[in-house]
């Protein structure tokens, strides 16, 4: 992997607007800020959690084809059920 997943997150800049959002002195203003932001983040999020959700399916599935669900359950440092879990895309 080229880029580490953690350094996709600009955590800082997250950080100093939830900052700016809690100085917010008047609480009508710092929901809907806090709001629109929390809107922004999951936006952000949404499509490639559901794209990461499918490659892990992929790959479990891929394992399947030759191991048990607790030899793959074993490799991936899983339980076996979250092994069958994610096998199903749950």
């Amino acid at each position: 992997m080229t880029t580490e997943p953690a350094a996709l997150i600009n955590s800082d800049a997250v950080a100093k607007a939830l900052a700016d959002i809690t100085a917010i002195e008047d609480p009508v203003a710092r929901e809907k800020a806090a709001r629109q932001l929390q809107d922004a983040l999951t936006e952000a999020i949404a499509g490639p959690l559901t794209e990461a959700k499918g490659v892990r399916q992929q790959a479990v599935l891929e394992l399947r084809e030759t191991l048990t669900l607790a030899k793959v359950a074993t490799l991936l440092d899983l339980s076996v059920g979250r092994v069958d879990q994610l096998a199903k895309g749950k």
